[in-house]
């Protein structure tokens, strides 16, 4: 499995999907007969489990495979994606309810946003939150929702509290802005499929909040900014493999990285962004099966690496059917382990979460995968 590029994500969310499982959000839109606020609102409110006002306090990135430590058994990825998927637990200050029955704090499960409908949500802001209970009765809401900031939900909260929103506007939203600059080469790779990522300061989710391409001369421009600060990431792929990850203004450390600060009436621009050339390393190996079992089809090795944020700079890799594997091109630094596998049969697969530093090419991991 190669990484991908999705439709409005980066590169990071990709590797996790066989194309069984690739993310399509199609929101269900609201039926031609809905013409006015009123019936707009009225359609917004119909299907949801629980709606209250809540102030956002924490925002975390919850998934079996980061809990896991190293050597711990952990379920093969692809088989069990449905049950395990990388979320974002939300953790809200409830201000006022709407309908069902919340405590004054509550906890709302999203997506990582982009493919799979995440909401953006952003700690300390007031919401509109319409949610929805699972078979737990845990609440979860997305961009499919009419979830918004409070200041961007004045029709619905007229409804909500009983008022006629045909007689009210909404607030304008937050202005957007800009970031725009140059990307330069200290050496140019071979080839460019690049993508630019802007990264919120305190964001846990690992999905960028706006991407942007540079022009073939290295300009490029971000548009449709929300003010705040920010990291912003470069990345080049050959042969879909990444070979450049590097964060403003030319470092590969996000320890180092410049904060580029967007505010509301003045855009970031004139940045000068060199890419520096970096080091390709390979690394091959052989999975190891238990029980002597033969190997599953369509098993994969994955790589994620440890140095930044989750989910940021990941690899893939299909195993050929005698166990063998190979990355022909991958970035120094410690990485995450995994094999992953479709496992649609009866039996259950395990792997073992393991840790590799790759400074130089290696030719000998060997990586577990266990049936129960």
């Amino acid at each position: 499995m190669r990484i991908r590029f999705y439709a409005a994500t980066f590169v990071i969310f990709g590797l996790l999907l066989s194309s069984d499982h690739v993310f399509a959000c199609s929101c269900v839109r609201p039926p031609p007969d809905v013409k006015t606020a009123r019936e707009l609102a009225a359609w917004n409110a119909r299907n949801a489990d629980a709606i209250f006002e809540a102030r956002t306090q924490t925002i975390q990135l919850k998934w079996t495979f980061m809990e896991a430590h190293a050597g711990d058994l952990i379920p093969a990825l692809s088989g069990d994606f449905d049950h395990d998927d990388p979320a974002m637990l939300v953790t809200m200050d409830v201000l006022r309810s709407y309908r069902g029955d919340q405590s004054r704090r509550v906890q709302v499960t999203t997506g990582l946003g982009g493919g799979d409908c995440g909401f953006s949500f952003e700690g300390g802001k007031d919401y509109l939150v319409y949610a929805f209970k699972d078979e737990a009765g845990g609440l979860s809401t997305g961009i499919c929702s009419a979830t918004a900031l409070l200041e961007e939900s004045r029709a619905n909260l007229v409804y909500l509290q009983g008022g006629d929103p045909e007689r009210i506007r909404n607030e304008p939203s937050t202005p957007r802005r800009k970031i725009c600059g140059r990307i330069t080469f200290v050496d140019p790779p071979a080839s460019v499929d690049s993508r630019l990522g802007l990264l919120p300061l305190g964001q846990t989710s690992p999905m960028p909040q706006a991407e942007g391409e540079a022009d073939s001369d290295g300009t490029f421009c971000i548009t449709d900014v929300r003010p705040g600060k920010y990291h912003l990431l470069f990345v080049n792929m050959i042969a879909d493999s990444v070979t450049s990850f590097v964060y403003f203004p030319g470092v590969t450390r996000l320890s180092e990285a410049a904060e580029i600060e967007v505010r509301a009436r003045r855009s970031a621009t004139g940045l000068v962004f060199e890419i520096p050339a970096q080091r390709i390393v390979s690394l091959s190996g052989k999975i190891s099966v238990s029980g002597n079992l033969p190997l599953p089809t369509g098993a994969k090795v994955m790589l994620f690496s440890a140095n930044h944020p989750l989910l940021a700079l990941n690899y893939g890799e299909d195993v050929a059917p005698d166990g063998s594997f190979v990355f022909h091109r991958v970035l120094p630094g410690e990485y995450w382990a995994m094999v992953a596998v479709d496992s649609k049969g009866q039996l259950k697969w395990w792997t073992r979460k393991t840790r590799v530093d790759i400074d130089e090419n290696i030719s000998n991991l060997t990586l577990e995968l266990i049936a129960k």
